[in-house]
């Protein structure tokens, strides 16, 4: 997806979407959505419509089920708890079914695009070679949190058919995220609040964030990134791995989060928020808060979809129960977060990618995040003892052991296969020295202080976010001509000082087609 078709589109496509009035809004978005993705994936959208009508039919079916229950249990003459439970139970089985219908058929899709093709190849089959729908991933689990909440009854069903389609194929999510929830986004897509002159410099603002993160860092340090991992371990030294990591941990958190802030600030100009999806990871002080921070809106999703449901499920607590009598309550109560981690970033990981890096980066996540809730009482204990846990300098430390460990991750996410990530990982203690220089892995002179100066201007943005003083708010509240002059001149400044030939008109997101 280039720079150049999502921000043209998105920018055509607003100043056509308030040419019409309200009434007609949600369908010129949906007709604007729809264009969209054909110009990207023509044979992708029918199966976007496919699991729209699907979900949509489900979620109906499942909310008449509903009303019909609460109906038989008006017409019952006092009752008792007995009688309730047993029309209850009728209902929520016959919901239930439907919902696992629903949930089955969205990914089965998923899986037949994401995931076949790479089975196949594992059991030496012929690949079917599929093109895999755009955002496929986004829009699925839109669609089955979605179904979910309708089910639990946190939301009731869309019986207008045009808005559920709106928000399951609302364009500027399509493209990296963030995973949309019908309860913060649905009302907004059929009723938008207006767009003034301040929410439309907020949005130019964003894009700008976004442009600057993508092209004058994510974009710069591709060709070093990919001539250290798209290499064999053994070709460079450990120093060089070392730079690698640091510079794809920029990278892509760069990418996407720019990419992030770039459909955000499309949105706007619809008055559309979308639900934030990054808050400075690279300050966590815990790998859970890690997750609290990145991709947000995917950890969200399966926290509630996945971790809650795994973890208060009869069998687990079961399990739970059992060990408290036997190992004490506290191991029998970090059994479920223990194997709640194991299951959602194992999925995560393959969420990613039917691949063993991809996995094997989930099972790890997973791992240390158990081994952590095994291991709470030690550090509190520890905490308590030494009386370091509020001092600036515990905290600073906190960050830089949550960094340490997120980056041996990236080794698993970017290498092609967890020996070569370890490969890497071990040549920073067994072979450090290399005489290769930088400059001569796709990285000019020019481009390290054109990095570092981004790397600082992205340091203190962080910090002032850190604080809640989001500086793209507080500049679109400037007088006009200072605004308009602010945005001008960064503009300017990132497309001059950008890596044009390969982030504006050929490279993809990271994330695009995830």
């Amino acid at each position: 997806m280039t720079l150049f078709i999502m921000i043209g589109y998105g920018l055509l496509s607003a100043l056509l979407y308030h040419l019409f009035p309200d009434r007609f809004r949600p369908f010129i978005l949906l007709l604007l959505s729809y264009g969209f993705y054909i110009t990207k994936s023509l044979t992708g959208l029918p199966f976007l419509i496919i699991t729209t009508i699907a979900v949509y039919l489900v979620s109906c079916r499942i909310d008449m089920l509903s009303d019909a229950c609460r109906d038989a249990l008006s017409r019952l003459e006092n009752p008792s708890r007995e009688e309730k439970s047993v029309v209850k139970k009728c209902y929520q089985n016959k919901a239930r079914k439907w919902t696992f219908f629903g949930l089955f058929f969205c990914f089965s899709l998923l899986f037949v695009f994401k995931y076949l093709d790479e089975i196949l190849l594992l059991t030496n089959a012929s690949p079917l070679g599929l093109l895999l729908p755009l955002g496929i991933s986004f829009y699925t689990f839109s669609a089955a949190g979605y179904l979910l909440d309708v089910f639990h009854g946190k939301i009731r069903a869309e019986r207008n058919f045009l808005r559920f389609a709106v928000f399951v194929s609302f364009f500027p999510q399509l493209i990296q995220g963030p995973i949309g929830r019908y309860d913060y986004l649905g009302k907004q897509l059929t009723n938008p609040p207006p767009v003034h002159r301040k929410t439309v410099s907020l949005a130019l603002f964003l894009i700008l964030s976004g442009l600057f993160r993508k092209l004058v860092i994510a974009d710069r340090l591709v060709p070093f990134v990919s001539s250290v991992f798209d290499t064999e371990p053994s070709m460079y030294g450990g120093i060089l791995q070392l730079w690698g990591v640091l510079a794809y941990a920029v990278q892509q958190y760069c990418d996407f989060s720019g990419g992030i802030l770039l459909v955000t600030g499309i949105a706007k100009l619809f008055g559309i928020s979308l639900a934030e999806n990054f808050r400075q990871p690279y300050f966590s002080v815990s790998l859970a808060d890690f997750w609290r921070r990145w991709h947000i809106s995917l950890g969200a999703w399966m926290r509630d979809y996945v971790f809650y449901p795994f973890a208060l499920s009869k069998p687990v607590s079961r399990l739970s129960k059992a060990v408290s009598q036997r190992s004490g309550s506290f191991l029998g109560r970090a059994i479920p977060a223990v194997l709640g981690n194991l299951l959602v970033f194992t999925l995560v990981g393959l969420w990613h990618g039917a691949t063993t890096g991809y996995l094997a980066w989930g099972i790890y996540n997973g791992l240390v995040l158990s081994i952590s809730a095994l291991l709470e009482p030690f550090y509190k204990q520890a905490n308590s003892r030494f009386s370091v846990t509020g001092t600036p300098s515990f905290h600073l430390f906190r960050i830089l052991r949550t960094f340490i460990i997120v980056n041996i991750g990236w080794f698993l996410d970017r290498s092609a296969t967890p020996g070569q990530a370890w490969e890497r990982f071990a040549a920073i203690f067994t072979r450090f020295q290399d005489s290769t220089p930088v400059i001569s892995l796709g990285l000019s002179h020019v481009d390290l202080l054109c990095i570092a100066v981004a790397l600082v201007l992205l340091l203190i943005s962080s910090l002032l976010h850190e604080h809640h003083i989001v500086w793209e708010e507080t500049a679109s509240g400037f007088a006009l001509p200072l605004r308009w002059l602010l945005l001008i001149v960064g503009f300017v400044l990132v497309l001059t000082v950008g890596v044009w030939g390969s982030g504006f008109s050929e490279a993809s997101f990271i994330y695009y087609q995830f």
